[in-house]
């Protein structure tokens, strides 16, 4: 029995690594054609606020308000995690901000 739940757990965490880059790039793309059609000036802060903002609404309404908090700021936590070396990398071919 544990060993049939180990198995379907592996297999539903490959699915979602599988399906993370696709969904990334399906809200990026979501959020830069929201920057493009929307009337000037557009406040690049507001979509990433509301972007976090459907997330912890999300996760409140699937898990409750206590467990959907804790899994917000945990997927945050993970997500900051996973993406820190790829946006370090980023920045450093980006070249440094101008003034």
């Amino acid at each position: 029995m544990n060993d049939n739940l180990s198995k379907d757990f592996d297999r539903i965490t490959d699915l979602g690594k599988a399906r993370s880059d696709e969904y990334t790039e399906r809200l990026l793309a979501f959020v830069q054609d929201m920057e493009t059609s929307s009337p000037e000036p557009f406040i690049p802060l507001l979509a990433d606020i509301a972007l976090a903002r459907a997330l912890i609404v999300h996760l409140v309404i699937r898990y409750g308000p206590e467990r959907g908090l804790v899994e917000a700021r945990d997927a945050f936590n993970a997500t900051f995690d996973q993406m820190k070396p790829v946006l370090e990398n980023m920045e450093k071919a980006k070249g440094p901000t101008p003034h």
